[in-house]
């Protein structure tokens, strides 16, 4: 009896032991995912600013096609391009005149089955924007609603005026039907003399809202998806999805609390014109619908990427993904890292930021990683170049999808423009554009030629960053530890088991050290250090995470840490070369060297490991029980 107690009195400890394990796992993946997006890198492409390929100075199509083999080199798998729709470009191409015309400015319908058909060879696939909330008030949809014309009377939101039966007198001036606001600044609402209505738009007055209570309006976006989709569009990323819908009866939306030095939009709570019940229903119907055409067409799943709203609170995310009989989008993106992250308190807020996503998101889905936007810093000039390799590293571990900015890959920074030189306005008009949302979208820099050999013109549509002669892609190639072979190797890196399946742990030890932890039994495990601080920190990491061995390998290390492929540290001793960590920099730490770019998809989860290991405890114990007992 008394080993038998023995016996179940290890067993319970293991048990204990396991877990506690558990209870220290942020993200546990339960099994592989299968799908071709989830542990990819989706690169975003600004089509301007890319490659220009007819040295007109603007970026475009063939420009795309000609630098395909830069994301094959990286490990990119998806490329996201951004609008090329025909257009105005009053809003650089979100204000669709022609939703299946490609704008003259990028090429023509030709270069683009190019792009696809040399994308297919490499293995990439494509995803573009398509902005379902709006389109130009140039478009032939509008056009012909402003004239009441056949079906399209009602493809637009139109309101009589507040003061509508006081009009017949012509000294008194139209009032908006409510008190919403335009995202560019400015009332939501303006009048056409014509039609003698008010049509609401959220953004520009160049581009209204279309009326997605019009069942008409969801027939010509579900005609445009399978459009681009017969010409091998791999999915779409839905551009302001959240503003799809309005309240029906138009009531006024409530002031904002403390906000009143705000810029004007935000002195209202937009209760009215966010996130109505009826958008997850168009979302799910879009998804249903390109489930139905891949099936049909007998062709692989394709993608469903929604823009909600940044600040999306729990219940708005798990709206967009919908349910398992009802599925939603595979991606609401996530700009927490963005949004939430603070210079005054970096380690915690950028623990605050990933710990919220994985609070929030449904079981089973898959994570992604947003740190730069085309309207937005860049990194390197919000943190500091030394900074741009330690960001890198963060999002590059983390499980899921990193989406990743044209440019980050070596470190771009914003470039001044001068007010002569501005060709997009903050928020493209109201009240907000005395700024500009150009320094964030320069030419890419290739190499230390004429306009970054970017275009042979004289001059880009955007100044190219005087610092193009050191920052670009040619250069940085020859140099091991530049940002460019920092990005590389850590694309290298999410093709192993670990990253890619394996459980994600976080320690937030100091103001300045912040260590994520991958690992899966079986495997080579990871740690990535960071010191987010100003001076160097010595760590001695046994005394933070358990179950580490005596040295570890550095896999990869920033260009300033100090660290090379191959060095090793101690996790134990504070004497004998323990992890002394310069200020800014990161080190990738492993238990075992292997090589990054072979692996395959073979691994068990880590609770089927656990449920493994148990069970042969179990036998072991139990066995050695029966054995003294015949004994």
């Amino acid at each position: 009896m008394t080993k038998l107690y023995s016996c179940w009195l290890i067993l319970s400890v293991a048990l204990t032991s396991v877990t506690y394990g558990e209870e220290e796992i942020l993200f546990p993946v339960t099994q592989p995912k299968d799908d071709w997006w989830s542990n990819t890198i989706i690169y975003q492409v600004y089509p301007r600013s890319f490659k220009d390929s007819d040295n007109d100075g603007i970026g475009d199509l063939k420009g795309i096609t000609e630098e395909l083999d830069h994301f094959v080199d990286l490990g990119i798998e998806i490329v996201w391009i951004n609008p090329i729709f025909k257009s105005p470009m009053y809003d650089m191409g979100y204000d669709v005149e022609n939703y299946t015309m490609i704008d003259p400015i990028f090429g023509s319908m030709t270069d683009f089955e190019e792009l696809i058909s040399e994308m297919n060879k490499r293995g990439l696939k494509l995803i573009i924007d398509l902005v379902p909330n709006h389109s130009s008030s140039r478009c032939e949809w509008f056009l012909k609603s402003i004239k009441k014309e056949d079906k399209y009377d009602e493809y637009y939101v139109w309101r009589n005026a507040s003061n509508q039966d006081q009009l017949s007198n012509l000294t008194i001036t139209p009032k908006p039907p409510n008190n919403w606001l335009s995202k560019y600044g400015g009332s939501a609402w303006t009048w056409n003399t014509e039609r003698k209505q008010f049509y609401l738009h959220k953004f520009s007055d160049k581009q209204p809202d279309l009326n997605f209570r019009n069942p008409e309006v969801h027939k010509e976006i579900l005609n445009i998806m399978e459009f681009w989709m017969d010409k091998g569009v791999a999915g779409f990323r839905f551009n302001a999805v959240g503003r799809l819908y309005e309240d029906k009866d138009f009531r006024d939306e409530p002031k904002s609390v403390g906000r009143e030095n705000w810029p004007i939009y935000y002195s209202l709570d937009h209760i009215y014109t966010h996130d109505q019940p009826e958008v997850i229903d168009t979302v799910i119907e879009w998804r249903k619908f390109m489930d139905d055409y891949s099936k049909r067409k007998n062709t692989f799943p394709r993608l469903l990427a929604a823009e909600a709203h940044h600040h999306v609170c729990v219940f708005s995310l798990r709206y967009y993904f919908g349910d398992e009989n009802n599925l939603g989008a595979q991606i609401p993106f996530n700009y927490h890292l963005l949004i939430q992250v603070r210079k005054e308190d970096l380690v915690d807020s950028v623990d605050r930021a990933i710990k919220f996503w994985f609070e929030v998101i449904p079981a089973n889905n898959t994570p992604n990683w947003v740190m730069e936007t085309l309207d937005t810093d860049r990194i390197s000039s919000t943190y500091g170049p030394e900074m741009v390799q330690v960001f890198t590293a963060l999002k590059m571990s983390l499980p899921g999808i990193d989406v990743t900015y044209y440019g980050s890959e070596i470190g771009m920074e914003n470039v001044y423009v001068r007010p002569d030189q501005i060709q997009d306005s903050y928020d493209s008009g109201g009240q907000r554009n005395i700024e500009s949302r150009d320094f964030a979208r320069s030419p890419m820099q290739w190499n230390g030629r004429s306009n970054a050999g970017f275009t042979e013109a004289k001059k880009s549509w955007l100044p190219v960053n005087p610092n193009y002669y050191k920052i670009n892609v040619e250069e940085q190639k020859k140099i091991p530890t530049s940002n460019y072979n920092f990005y590389k190797k850590m694309s290298q890196l999410r093709r192993t088991d670990t990253l890619k399946y394996g459980d994600l742990e976080s320690y937030n030890i100091t103001d300045s050290i912040y260590i994520l932890k991958r690992s899966l039994p079986g495997h080579e495990t990871y740690l990535v250090v960071m010191n987010f601080g100003s001076e160097t920190e010595t760590v001695v990491l046994s005394t933070v995470i358990s179950r580490l061995k005596k040295k570890l390998h550095v896999y990869l290390g920033s260009e300033n840490s100090g660290y090379s492929r191959s060095d090793t540290v101690s996790t134990i001793s504070i004497v004998d070369k323990p992890l002394h960590l310069r200020p800014q920099s990161v080190v990738v730490l492993t238990d075992s060297l292997v090589k990054v770019d072979g692996f395959k998809n073979n691994a068990f989860s880590y609770r089927q490991y656990t449920a493994s290991y148990i069970c042969l405890l179990c036998v072991l114990l139990l066995t050695g029980y029966y054995v003294g007992l015949r004994n």
